[in-house]
């Protein structure tokens, strides 16, 4: 009973500490991507003079998008700073002189970030996924007033390929409009009018029309010289598409667990197509190998070179194994999910080392290096993402390869730390 008493009250204190180092840590991850989302829809919408309360909400259906990396980075730099906090205060050697095994100081941590890593998992799978839609159909009804808050006198607008130069604006019509092609394949041409009307043509593409007023339009070629036409009215369309690629459609780490799986069956057809073609290919290949070499055993003219050319060809064909790119990529941020869930949880076990060293300033030094662990962690992870367009292997290996390094580490470091 008194040592179940005993535990009960070690498990308490971990526990509130490591929530209290988890909030303190959490804020500070979410302040960093918090203030980078900010800057982010600042630069899309906020100079655009939308209202503070669109803005707002904007951002607060973004934060889902870095809590995937705010749990895990907190959870990693909580545990570290509290077990650094009782090696210092030298609780930790309180705690083994009272007959009470370590383990039972890293089980409520364990226990704890199990909690968050479920957290985790159900703000990649659902919170996500929904904060997404709502994200992109806010941002949508938002830029379909962009066009028309740029229209003012006396200023000039770039859409894409087109400069757009104005004088007076009295609602939808725009005064001594002339608009100038910047594209290599229209470069030169430039057209005219005394009166425009801007309307909207495809809210779903966001194109907009001017129809103008006895337009003019100059066309140069360096060689050909250069051609002025006239007409009564003409039609000329602005695509504001470009401004709005990131709502088109959701990205893969933005799907739903059962959305990208629909989207790896989809491709995984086409792979099969791809791998069948690949296949045959190769047979090809092999066949008129052993064709020239079954001929050069009749017909010495057969020329050796030929043979070596063909050798080479299957060589390259073997090495260069078809790689479905989206196929790799749907399996990658599937995987992703689970990866970062689970690091919550995984990346802890980094820090239990810590309970085996007396370190002054034990909550400092134990913040410091989990923000370094937080930065290899992060790099690894990229640079798994990366690879996974140019290897054929299973994007499992390599998205999980990073959770693996560090908690397969974790257990050596605390291994080695036990014998010393």
């Amino acid at each position: 009973m008194a040592s179940s008493a005993r535990f009960s009250l070690v498990y308490r204190h971990i526990g509130r500490e490591y929530l209290l180092s988890f909030l303190v840590a959490f804020f500070f991850f979410f302040f960093i991507f918090f203030i980078n989302q900010i800057l982010l829809i600042a630069q899309r919408i906020l100079l655009k003079q939308v209202d503070y309360l669109a803005v707002l909400q904007l951002v607060m259906l973004s934060i889902p998008q870095f809590l995937l990396y705010t749990f895990p980075f907190s959870s990693l730099t909580a545990s570290s700073m509290v077990i650094g906090d009782l090696s210092g205060n030298n609780e930790i050697l309180a705690i083994r002189s009272s007959g009470i095994s370590l383990k039972h100081v890293f089980i409520p941590i364990i226990v704890i970030s199990l909690g968050f890593s479920l957290v985790t998992f159900f703000t990649a799978d659902k919170a996500l996924p929904w904060s997404t839609k709502k994200y992109r159909e806010l941002y949508t009804e938002l830029m379909r007033d962009l066009p028309t808050l740029e229209l003012r006198a006396n200023s000039t607008n770039t859409i894409a390929d087109t400069v757009m130069v104005n004088k007076e604006v009295e609602g939808n019509t725009v005064h001594d409009i002339v608009l100038f092609e910047t594209s290599s394949a229209r470069q030169g041409q430039i057209l005219s009018a005394p009166k425009a009307e801007v309307s909207l043509y495809d809210l779903q593409s966001f194109i907009y029309q001017l129809k103008l007023d006895d337009p003019l339009i100059l066309k140069s070629e360096s060689q050909s010289g250069w051609a002025l036409s006239k007409a009564e009215s003409a039609q000329f369309f602005l695509n504001f598409s470009g401004q709005i690629a990131s709502i088109a459609s959701a990205l893969p780490s933005q799907l739903s667990i059962n959305e990208l799986r629909q989207n790896i069956q989809t491709h995984k057809l086409a792979l099969d197509e791809e791998k069948k073609r690949y296949e045959e290919k190769i047979r090809q290949a092999e066949l008129s190998l052993a064709e020239l070499v079954e001929q050069s055993k009749m017909d010495s003219l057969v020329p050796v070179s030929r043979i070596a050319e063909l050798q080479l060809e299957l060589e390259r064909l073997e090495a260069q194994k078809p790689i479905n790119f989206y196929y790799q990529y749907y399996r990658a941020e599937l995987h992703k999910k689970f990866a970062l869930s689970a690091a919550c949880f995984m990346l802890v076990f980094l820090t239990f080392s810590l309970s085996f060293f007396r370190v002054k300033h034990g909550r400092l030094i134990g913040f410091g290096l989990s923000m370094l662990v937080a930065v290899l962690y992060w790099y690894l992870l990229f640079f798994a993402q990366m690879q996974i367009f140019s290897i054929s292997v299973t994007p499992a290996f390599l998205i999980w390869s990073p959770n693996l390094i560090m908690f397969i580490s974790g257990l050596l470091l605390l291994l080695h730390a036990r014998r010393l």
